[in-house]
């Protein structure tokens, strides 16, 4: 069970918030390329067993349709990474997720980078993201590399009624500020209820 977010949207997301800073803050550069190196530090340590399946596909862009080979890596029927690599330039990442789950095959946080086409200064987008379950309901907080929470996801069904709750960047700024708002909201504490506030350890991939 994950989320349904593309990571074309995300990518559009990253250009918006983390473009400018990448062309000025070396200390953003540096946190965010190895943010990335670390979480394809952690592919490696989860994929080399030998009950690992990969497979390979290509795939790309409206103007580059051939861009990139992506390798997705399975256990059983879980998803543990998905690696895709430039097809011009072999080595060099172009994005990288990889997937903790619990005992039960779910989602339990995840981690992404990723570069745009034709800008490798740093990573365009990075993103931690910590899972919490509570009956119907699969909520998930992401943070980006710096420990700045940029997304809230809740979805599933309470007391009947379905969720489906989004907050980006601007609108959970907008809510923290806001005693009477939507993170006051009995759909709200039923959807993160106790998941933590900041992404803690787990700004380091583990």
């Amino acid at each position: 069970m994950r989320r349904h977010i593309g990571l074309a949207g995300l990518l559009l997301m990253g250009t918006v918030y983390a473009a400018e800073p990448m062309q000025e803050d070396n200390q953003h550069i540096r946190t965010w390329n190895r943010f990335a190196e670390k979480v394809y530090e952690l592919h490696r340590q989860l994929t080399q067993s030998n009950d690992i399946r990969k497979e390979t596909e290509h795939g790309g862009y409206a103007q580059m349709p051939k861009f990139y080979r992506e390798e997705r890596f399975y256990k059983g029927d879980l998803l543990i990474s998905k690696v895709q690599w430039e097809k011009a330039n072999p080595d060099q990442l172009h994005t990288i997720e990889v997937y903790i789950h619990d005992d039960q095959g779910r989602v339990t946080r995840d981690y992404i980078a990723a570069y745009l086409p034709t800008y490798r200064n740093a990573p365009v987008q990075t993103l931690i993201s910590l899972h919490r379950y509570q009956d119907e309901l699969h909520a998930f907080r992401s943070f980006d590399a710096s420990g700045y929470r940029v997304i809230e996801r809740c979805t599933g069904s309470l007391n009947g009624q379905d969720v489906n709750l989004l907050l980006d960047e601007d609108e959970i700024y907008e809510a923290q500020g806001d005693p009477q708002g939507i993170m006051a909201s009995a759909t709200y504490q039923a959807c993160f209820g106790n998941l933590q506030t900041e992404a803690g350890k787990y700004l380091t991939p583990q």
